[in-house]
C-alpha cells in the first residue's frame, strides 16, 4: 500500500467531494473518502473502483467535528505507512436565517464544522504533508468575498477559511506543502438541502435558479486541475467570478445586489 500515493477528501458522499474523488482515481491516485453517510460513501467507492480497478479506496465513517472519528483515520495512515500527498477539507453545512432570528449556538454549530473541523483536518494530517512535501486544498466559496442576507453564519465561516488559507498558504510554504483556496460560486450540490441542523432533506427545493448553478463534474475538474498546479487560490463559476471582482473594484454593485435581497434568494 505504501507505494502509492493517497487523496484525502471529507465530506466525500456527495456533490463536491464525491467527484473529486472520481476525478482523482480518474488520474490513479488511490484514495481515502471520509463522510458520516455510509451508504452513499460505499458507492462512491464502487464508482472509483469501476473507473480505476487498480487504485486503493478506504472509506471512513468520519465527523470531522469529532476528534475521535479523525484519530481513526490518522491510525490507519500510520499503521499503514501511507503517503498522503493531498488533503482536501471539503466537509461543510449551511445555516441560514437572519440574525436576529438566529442564536450564538447556531453560529457555534456552523464554526463546529465549516471552521473547526477544517482546522481538526489540518492538524490530524499535516505531518504527513509536510512529510510527503504535498498539497493542502481548503473548500472556501464565493461567500469568502462578500456576506448577505439570511447567509451570514456560511459567511462568516468561509470568510475565516479564507484567512486560514492565506496564512497557511506562507507557514506551510517553508514545509514544501503547497496550500490552494477553492472559492466556488453556485455548484450542483446537496449542501444547499441541508437544514440548519445538519440533516440532509431530500424533498428540499433548491432555492438557486437552474440557469446559474454549474454542474458538479465540471466544476470539480477545475478544481482538481488547480490542485494539482498549485494554485493558491481559485474561483469556481463563472458569476461567482463575476461577483468577486465586482466586489473587489466596484463594491457599491454588491451593495446593491444586496440591498434588494438578490445575492442570498
Amino acid at each position: 500500500m505504501n507505494e502509492k500515493e493517497y487523496v484525502l477528501i471529507t465530506g466525500a458522499s456527495s456533490g463536491i467531494g464525491s467527484h473529486l474523488a472520481m476525478h482523482f482515481a480518474e488520474s490513479s491516485y488511490s484514495l481515502l473518502l471520509l463522510a458520516r453517510r455510509k451508504e452513499l460513501l460505499h458507492e462512491v467507492k464502487e464508482k472509483c473502483l469501476k473507473i480505476n480497478s487498480k487504485i486503493s479506496v478506504e472509506t471512513f465513517i468520519c465527523d470531522v467535528t469529532k476528534d475521535e472519528d479523525l484519530q481513526k483515520v490518522q491510525n490507519f495512515v500510520n499503521e499503514n505507512n501511507l503517503t498522503l500527498k493531498i488533503v482536501i477539507a471539503n466537509a461543510g453545512i449551511p445555516v441560514q436565517g437572519y440574525v436576529s432570528k438566529l442564536t450564538v449556538e447556531d453560529y457555534k454549530y456552523q464554526f463546529e464544522t465549516n471552521v473547526f473541523g477544517v482546522l481538526r483536518t489540518f492538524y490530524f494530517f499535516k505531518d504527513h504533508l509536510i512529510q510527503s512535501k504535498g498539497h493542502l486544498a481548503l473548500l472556501g466559496s464565493v461567500a469568502s468575498y462578500i456576506s448577505s442576507p439570511k447567509l451570514t453564519p456560511y459567511c462568516m465561516s468561509k470568510f475565516a477559511v479564507k484567512a486560514l488559507s492565506e496564512g497557511l498558504f506562507f507557514e506551510m510554504k517553508k514545509f514544501g506543502v503547497k496550500c490552494t483556496l477553492i472559492c466556488p460560486g453556485l455548484v450542483e450540490s446537496q449542501i444547499r438541502l441541508v437544514n440548519n441542523k445538519g440533516q440532509y432533506k431530500a424533498d428540499a427545493k433548491d432555492p438557486a435558479p437552474d440557469w446559474i448553478i454549474m454542474d458538479t463534474k465540471s466544476a470539480t475538474l477545475q478544481m482538481k486541475k488547480a490542485i494539482l498546479k498549485g494554485k493558491k487560490e481559485v474561483i469556481i463559476t463563472g458569476h461567482g467570478k463575476f461577483i468577486v471582482f465586482m466586489q473587489r473594484h466596484f463594491p457599491w454593485f454588491t451593495h446593491f445586489l444586496n440591498s434588494r435581497n438578490i445575492m442570498s434568494g
